[in-house]
């Protein structure tokens, strides 16, 4: 197998940065910082990278002395860089970031592009995207498959990064990959063939996949990033399952529009693995997707925020069904009663 982490031609030649610094002025910069981060939250941007510079002139003379690198590179006012395949997507963050904060804070939050090689840019992840083994599933990057004691017996995914968020590093991918293990247990694959799932903020398609390869009868995702859809969409391809992916404009099952003709609420099973306050705000709509008995399966938790979220299910008509936790983090199902 090839180690060059382009596999896949479908991947765009070039990755687009938008990199944002911070300057002091009527507040600090570290406060302006932390208000951009909030800015990109709300914009469904959950994924950006702390303290992207180039060129940087720091010397590296040993010494004795120890030293605290993150202090002199800028602590906790370094900036931030968010990548994207699509220039254009970026561009109107730009212009989002400079309408909310030039009237407010002029020049304290400066914007520039830039690109590079997605090649090269892929390069960087190698080291960090490890194969992920449970019970039921062998999910590996290209260039690390697994040995054959390790894929005996289990389901194999061959995930490509991208620049989307969910190659399942993450505890709440993990959390999100078991739960449906067990309920594919649970409800046994005949019941499983005849059912519908929606996987909201699918990313690179991880999760969708997963309930695929499980035997979940009809499966969808739907992402508000261009990137998110093309990578689960590549990665639909590079495992041979058909998979609707489709791009939102809001991250809510509710927006049926966006979804495939045949593809419409309510569904069987409807899992959301994304930021707490987005969840908040769409939990109306995504247990309004939920045919009754329906499953939600929420994760992006924190073990307090779950308990908080769990409150707002009860006036929706959404009981508890369990809690599972890895790392502090936390996955919930939920059953429309």
């Amino acid at each position: 197998m090839s180690n060059h982490p382009l596999k896949n031609p479908n991947h765009p030649v070039k990755t687009y940065e938008l990199r944002i610094t911070f300057h002091p002025g009527p507040v600090t910069a570290i406060e302006v910082k932390q208000r951009t981060i909030a800015l990109l939250k709300s914009l469904g941007v959950d994924s950006f990278v702390e303290g992207a510079i180039d060129g940087l002139d720091i010397d590296n003379e040993f010494t004795n002395e120890p030293r605290d690198f993150y202090t002199e590179l800028g602590g906790l006012e370094l900036p931030i860089s968010v990548y994207k395949y699509s220039a254009e997507y970026l561009e109107d963050l730009q212009a989002r970031i400079a309408h909310h904060f030039d009237t407010r804070y002029p020049n304290q939050v400066c914007c520039s592009m830039h690109d590079m090689d997605t090649a090269v840019w892929l390069e960087g992840w190698k080291e960090s995207f490890k194969p992920i083994i449970t019970e039921r599933f062998a999910i590996f990057p290209p260039w690390d498959k697994p040995g054959d004691a390790i894929q005996q017996g289990r389901l194999l995914l061959e995930i490509e990064p991208g620049i989307a968020f969910g190659t399942g590093q993450h505890a709440t991918t993990q959390l999100c990959l078991r739960e449906l293990e067990t309920i594919a247990k649970e409800f046994g694959q005949a019941s499983l063939a005849s059912s519908s799932l929606l996987d909201v903020g699918t990313g690179t398609g991880i999760l969708a996949l997963g309930a695929a390869k499980l035997g979940f009868g009809r499966v969808a995702g739907t992402d508000i990033d261009p990137d998110a859809v093309l990578a689960s969409r590549n990665n639909a391809l590079v495992n041979g399952i058909e998979l609707a992916v489709t791009q939102s404009t809001v991250p809510s099952p509710a927006a049926a529009a966006h979804l495939p003709p045949d593809f419409k609420p309510p569904f069987n099973f409807v899992v959301a693995n994304i930021l707490k306050v987005v969840l908040e705000k769409i939990l109306p709509d995504l247990a309004g997707a939920l045919a009754p008995g329906g499953l939600l399966i929420l994760s992006g938790l924190l073990h307090e925020d779950a308990q908080a979220l769990t409150g707002q299910a009860g006036g929706l008509g959404l009981s508890f069904v369990r809690e599972s936790l890895q790392d502090d983090w936390a996955c919930l199902v939920l059953r429309l009663t």
